[in-house]
């Protein structure tokens, strides 16, 4: 099976298998962005050491052992994503991935019991219940470049490799290399005095005539959805200066992928079309991934002073129960040798998707953060503040696909995981000024650290990210709002395509990433 590299929301990742679950599916699950409310994210999504926010209901449980009140809150916003390409040269025409998208990224409600402040007792219980967005996956990459020394279609010859049977070639690969067949971008070549196919004669550059010398390529990959995480947590105040927690998380995945691939003549000029038997061919691949799945955290916060805090916390790896859904299609236009013919991947399936379940299991991940107070802390009404930072860990490389039903795609996939991904570490940072009672500023930085191995499979590629983030807030009779931006920033690559065939791989695309994020939450405590 041929080997696949592909990005999603930067980088490059590794298939075993053309049309199959990917290796890149180990970065879908693990977050490398903020989350949760306004004010967590204009921290940098900073607060393991700092509690007294929703959003440690998904990062330190404990956090939430602070609450001594009641609070119902909501989040809304907008996200706005940018990749600009360069490929095979081109750095102008349709290069441009822009998407935007609406999003209420957390919602949640906590219950406190205040039973008292002494000194030698469990003051309080407070439980959390919620939703928050750990994953943005509204994206898109465009790219497009002249090539003259290979097709996308080589992968579908790949895909045929070694197979000799004219049925096979019609159905077994309705995803890719079938279509292709069925419209004719394949079925060229016999082998002498036979009526079978030779696809190895289609690969670039190997054929010449009646085939393809110079085309227009252009993808396009647009993603959609999120990993939601639903959390139950509990925290405990003990003497107010000891605080742990646990949360019981059960995120959902909602994921959605359109790759669209054409390919143009590029000898065509103007009227002057020579018949070559090729003009174009248009193909799209349509993937729904849904899934659900379960893990915990546990956290702990101790007050060594009233200035300052520290914290920490595990999240146990979570278990997902996955679920792939796919269909394409391909037009094309052959001119004299086949026409314009539309074929469907469902004339093949018996009108069905593509379908496969399977599960995956995540790292486990570490974290620990400390908070220092400054200012006249003796009185909330006093001008006061905080600068608060996070670390993370998490090995990349440690997470674990299961198909029961294939076995072999399953250790290889966990084979490429392990060569691909390395431990990371991640650092988070943010600071809070409070003035005039009612109000607070904010600032933040977020930095992801690069998952990927440094090896010949990355082509050097570094996928850290960095991410900037500000924003204010408002406090009035326990009404609030707060509202921020962030802005996320990385260099990535793009890989359309990779062949067996030597020689003929474009290279990839390099990306310039960014994402901003206007995020509002408004909350009332009871």
């Amino acid at each position: 099976m041929i080997k696949r590299i592909y990005p999603l929301l930067g980088g490059i990742f590794l298939s075993v298998s053309a049309i199959a679950q990917s290796s890149n599916d180990a970065l879908l699950y693990s977050p490398n962005q903020p989350f949760g409310t306004a004010r967590n994210q204009a921290l940098g999504g900073a607060g393991v050491g700092l509690g007294g926010d929703y959003s440690a209901a998904h990062s330190n449980p404990a956090g939430i052992g602070m609450f001594k009140t009641g609070e119902f809150f909501i989040s809304a916003g907008v996200g706005i994503t940018n990749n600009n390409s360069n490929y095979l040269g081109n750095n102008r025409l349709d290069n441009k991935g822009n998407k935007t998208n609406f999003q209420m990224p957390s919602i949640g409600v906590i219950f406190a019991s205040n039973k008292g402040s002494g000194s030698n007792s469990w003051n309080n219980v407070t439980f959390s219940l919620g939703y928050t967005r750990l994953a943005n996956y509204n994206n898109k990459i465009a790219v497009a470049g002249y090539n003259n020394f290979s097709s996308y279609s080589d992968i579908w010859v790949d895909q045929m490799w070694g197979i000799q049977d004219s049925v096979a070639y019609e159905n077994d690969y309705p995803l890719g290399a079938s279509l292709a067949y069925r419209a004719f971008v394949l079925d060229r070549y016999k082998k002498p005095g036979t009526n079978i196919t030779e696809p190895m004669s289609n690969a670039s550059p190997t054929r010449q005539v009646g085939g393809l010398t110079a085309v227009q390529q252009r993808g396009i990959l647009e993603t959609s959805g999120g990993l939601d995480e639903f959390a139950f947590a509990i925290g405990g105040n003990y003497g107010d200066r000891l605080y742990i927690g646990a949360s019981v998380a059960v995120p959902n995945v909602n994921y959605r992928e359109t790759l669209t691939v054409s390919e143009d003549d590029a000898t065509n000029n103007g009227q002057n079309k020579p018949n070559n038997e090729f003009n174009y061919f248009d193909y799209k691949r349509y993937l729904r991934r849904t899934g659900i799945g379960i893990g915990a955290k546990v956290g702990i916060l101790y007050k060594l002073s009233n200035r300052f805090r520290l914290g920490g916390a595990f999240h146990t790896p979570t278990f997902y129960s996955l679920h792939d859904s796919y269909h394409a299609d391909m037009t094309a236009d052959t001119e004299n040798y086949g026409g314009k013919q539309s074929v469907y991947s469902e004339d093949m399936t018996n009108g069905y998707p593509v379908e496969s379940d399977y599960n995956y299991t995540t790292p486990l991940r570490a974290m620990g953060g400390v908070s220092y107070f400054f200012g006249d802390i003796t009185h909330v009404s006093n001008t006061q503040g905080f600068i608060t930072v996070d670390y993370e860990y998490v090995n990349q490389a440690s997470g674990k696909f299961r198909m029961k039903d294939s076995r072999g795609d399953q250790d290889a996939l966990n084979s490429n995981i392990g060569a691909l991904y390395q431990a990371v570490s991640n650092i988070k940072a943010g600071a809070e000024l409070k003035f005039a009672t009612l109000y607070a500023v904010r600032a933040g930085f977020g930095y992801y650290g690069n998952p990927y191995s440094n090896d010949g499979y990355n082509a050097g590629i570094d996928g850290s990210r960095k991410v900037y983030s500000g924003g204010f807030g408002f406090r009035n009779k326990g009404l609030y709002a707060d509202l921020t931006y962030s802005y996320t920033q990385a260099k990535d690559r793009y890989r359309l395509y990779t062949s067996g065939t030597p020689g003929i791989e474009p290279p990839a695309a390099s990306l310039d990433y960014s994402r901003s994020n206007i995020l509002l939450t408004i909350g009332l405590k009871f």
